[in-house]
């Protein structure tokens, strides 16, 4: 397969260049509610019994996840939050929030574990290429997204970041890879992106006429029906096999 020639590269974030998925969401996401309620309670905010409150969390949190993937309009937790603090009759400002969202989070981030390769292969292309951007579906405020980047000595790399949480839709809605394009200056057909979901990061990209390799995870299905002809990597290292040099 001939090596493709991109002017701008652009990677997804989750399972890609960090990985989130060392647990299942919706077993992550009760003991990240769990830890908010004790938040709560240790500021001695009134909260429901044990149970009450992360059913209703994940009540809400449920209804959220079907509208977004109905319509690719992008949610977040601390909307789940504030609606939940409605419900139960919690008063809250921002702050509130804010605090609620850190001590949630607080369980994301200890499981977080950036790829080996991952910093290695961005230093390469940041030398072959130009413009490295980022694309990244999440329902997390993207401060919580750039600090991670921080953290893993992966921002230095990035010329631009796109949260779909900020944007407003998520992949694999097209104007999310048409404003990635526009923020690298390029044509999308002069674009690559690297992801490991067929939907979202190889149609998502395709349907504007961006190339695309999928990074195949292990445990990930994949559709029978997904084209012999798609470009896949296991590792990150494995794009330059793919990507003229």
């Amino acid at each position: 397969m001939e090596k493709l020639r991109p002017r701008a590269i652009l990677f997804d974030l989750g399972s890609t260049l960090i990985e989130y998925e060392t647990v299942s969401w919706d077993e992550l996401s009760e003991t990240c509610v769990k830890n908010g309620r004790r938040f709560l309670a240790g500021r001695g905010i009134e909260v429901p019994p044990d149970g009450v409150f992360e059913r209703s969390f994940d009540e809400i949190r449920q209804r959220y996840r079907q509208q977004a993937a109905n319509t690719f309009v992008e949610w977040d937790i601390p909307q789940v939050v504030a609606e939940l603090f409605d419900r139960l009759g919690i008063h809250h400002t921002e702050r509130t929030i804010d605090e609620f969202f850190d001590a949630y989070y607080e369980k994301v981030a200890e499981l977080l574990f950036a790829y080996d390769d991952a910093a290695d292969t961005l230093a390469r292309l940041k030398e072959r290429y130009p413009t490295i951007g980022l694309i990244s579906n999440t329902v997390f405020p993207e401060r919580a997204h750039l600090a991670e980047l921080d953290r893993f000595g992966l921002a230095r790399y990035l010329d631009f970041t796109i949260f779909s949480s900020s944007f407003g839709l998520r992949k694999p809605h097209r104007d999310i890879f048409l404003k990635a394009a526009n923020m690298a200056g390029q044509a999308p057909s002069d674009c690559v992106y690297i992801g490991d979901r067929y939907l979202e990061d190889i149609e998502g990209p395709h349907g504007v006429g961006m190339a695309a390799i999928l990074k195949v995870k292990e445990d990930r299905e994949y559709p029978d029906e997904m084209p012999l002809a798609t470009r896949r990597v296991s590792t990150l290292t494995e794009l330059f096999e793919h990507i003229e040099s």
